[in-house]
């Protein structure tokens, strides 16, 4: 771990615990979105390392901000020339829209953070990423939230003006990275819930002990750590894999089961105090079942993984596994 990764997640941890209701613009002040885009660019500066490193202290901290899709959406915008002022968010779509007379109608779901955003890129497959002003008058939000109360919305576009980005990275390119910082910010709120978890059953006291030292308590806080490693080796085969391809598949389905493991125990552990408003238990459990299933679920990754292992076979998919470097 560097010296700039130990910084970057004192930052964050700094900024989080400031408790301030204006943490997105905190973040957007200290360049953090745009952290792994060349400044030259209008980035600031650091690899992709270092923005999964920002988006893992965040989901950390249970914080649902638009760290994800700000930071791909000025990636795919980076290749194009200068990045503009405000929230810029992403949508993947399986099929291209009809765009050829410069302008867009459609109805798009499940829009992320659309209601806060200046402009949303649409990237489809075979296809250069669209760019669509969220505030020009032909363009209708409709308010819809996930699980973990962020803005899920509906965006009805009515003739719409799109314009391409020529040169921008491909489909696979934007939904892989999606993916990999999808998985990171799984593990931080996992680990989120790991620590809080630990914590309780450390202090919380039956028959004059600590319910730690009941052998089903131990075990259970066990298997959640044993989630937590799979899922942080999985991230790191990920971030050292290229192409990513099967890494991702991988870390996208070790990540989705650990949430949903350690989410169900976190719980069980808590009893009713792990239900309350008031305990912040809920504000990591909830993203773990929001974000798991985020680009694609757990069982489109692991049905393209088992199309993978079919075509390469045995000794295929062991290459492909265990190759690193990129």
């Amino acid at each position: 771990m560097s010296q700039f990764t130990d910084e970057l997640r004192s930052l964050v941890d700094d900024l989080a615990a400031s408790g301030k209701p204006e943490l997105w613009d905190s973040l957007v002040g200290s360049g953090l979105p745009r952290v792994g885009i060349d400044e030259d660019k209008g980035g600031s500066g650091g690899s992709l390392d270092d923005l999964l490193v920002v988006v893992e202290s965040l989901g950390g901290h249970g914080i649902g901000v638009p760290i994800v899709e700000a930071s791909t959406a000025d990636w795919v915008l980076s290749h194009a020339g200068g990045l503009a002022e405000g929230l810029t968010t992403v949508l993947l779509v399986d099929e291209a829209p009809d765009a050829s007379p410069g302008t867009l109608t459609a109805e798009l779901t499940a829009v992320p953070w659309a209601r806060d955003a200046a402009r949303l890129v649409l990237c489809a497959p075979g296809a250069a990423p669209l760019v669509v002003d969220l505030a020009h008058p032909s363009v209708t939000v409709q308010a819809v939230d996930n699980i973990a109360g962020e803005p899920r919305d509906t965006v009805l576009l009515a003739g719409t003006p799109v314009t391409a980005v020529e040169g921008a990275p491909e489909h696979t390119e934007v939904r892989e990275r999606l993916a990999l910082l999808w998985s990171a910010a799984v593990l931080g709120a996992a680990q989120g819930a790991y620590r809080l978890t630990k914590k309780y059953v450390s202090e919380r006291e039956q028959f004059g002990a600590p319910l730690l030292k009941i052998p089903a308590v131990a075990g259970n806080l066990a298997r959640m750590r044993v989630q937590l490693v799979q899922a942080d080796a999985a991230l790191s085969l990920a971030r050292e894999a290229a192409p990513l391809g099967v890494a991702i598949e991988i870390v996208r389905i070790t990540t989705a089961a650990a949430a949903t493991e350690i989410a169900q125990i976190a719980h069980q552990l808590h009893g009713a105090m792990g239900i309350t408003e008031e305990y912040p238990l809920h504000r990591l459990t909830r993203r773990l079942w929001s974000w798991r299933d985020a680009v694609a679920s757990e069982r489109r990754w692991a049905e393209s993984l088992g199309r993978r292992a079919a075509e390469a076979g045995e000794t295929g998919v062991w290459t492909q596994i265990t190759a690193t470097g990129r």
